[in-house]
């Protein structure tokens, strides 16, 4: 998933940087999005981790474009994230599989650049609020993650919008400090969020 980010946020830059059509004259204007996550957490140990079906909901301020078709998109999202793992429990292939479902609020900061009249490009860096978690509880999960989101979009003439992005976490997100010894140990990486959000939204008033 690494490396679809990398040439995500590579083509968002390059056709940010060449993007010579202008966006229409609009206005600072509200919102609401809703839409699906697929969730996953990067790093587990000893468990093959599987897309997670969570939600993502909230508020938008979707600033004033420049004439260059430039924008500032700032969010509100309740979002639930986790992942799936399906791990071993006996000496002949026997698996069983643990759900671990995580609660953030969302903030994140778009950077938005216009393609032509409707198309968009997103990209920018968000900050995660843990809200809950299920499996082991939240004593277990840092409170705090740093992480970017890239991704594309169209926004219709009436206002309603649909909305594919990648979020990544940048912040190791494990709290246990005994898992957090062993990974050091042996030399493993941390624990990360990686979220593919798929969302319908809807900006208020007009054009």
């Amino acid at each position: 998933m690494r490396s679809v980010f990398v040439l995500l946020s590579v083509g968002l830059v390059g056709l940010a940087g060449t993007a010579a059509a202008q966006a229409p004259a609009d206005e600072t204007r509200l919102g609401l999005k809703a839409g699906l996550n697929l969730a996953t957490l990067s790093g587990t140990i000893n468990s093959s981790a599987q897309l997670f079906p969570g939600f993502t909901l909230g508020p938008m301020v979707r600033f004033r474009p420049s004439a260059q078709g430039f924008a500032v998109q700032t969010e509100l999202q309740l979002s639930l994230q986790g992942t799936n793992e399906k791990k071993p429990i006996g000496p002949q292939g026997q698996t069983t599989v643990v759900h671990r479902r995580i609660a953030y609020l969302n903030l994140p900061v778009l950077l938005r650049q216009y393609v032509g009249r409707h198309a968009y490009l997103n990209i920018g860096p968000q900050l995660g609020i843990l809200l809950g978690a299920s499996d082991s509880g939240s004593k277990d999960v840092r409170k705090l993650e740093g992480g970017i989101v890239g991704g594309v979009g169209y926004e219709f003439a009436s206002g309603w919008m649909l909305d594919a992005r990648l979020n990544y976490g940048l912040s190791d997100i494990n709290n246990n400090s005994d898992e957090r010894q062993l990974r050091s140990t042996l030399g493993l990486g941390g624990l990360h969020n990686r979220v593919i959000q798929l969302s319908v939204g809807k900006l208020l008033g007009k054009r």
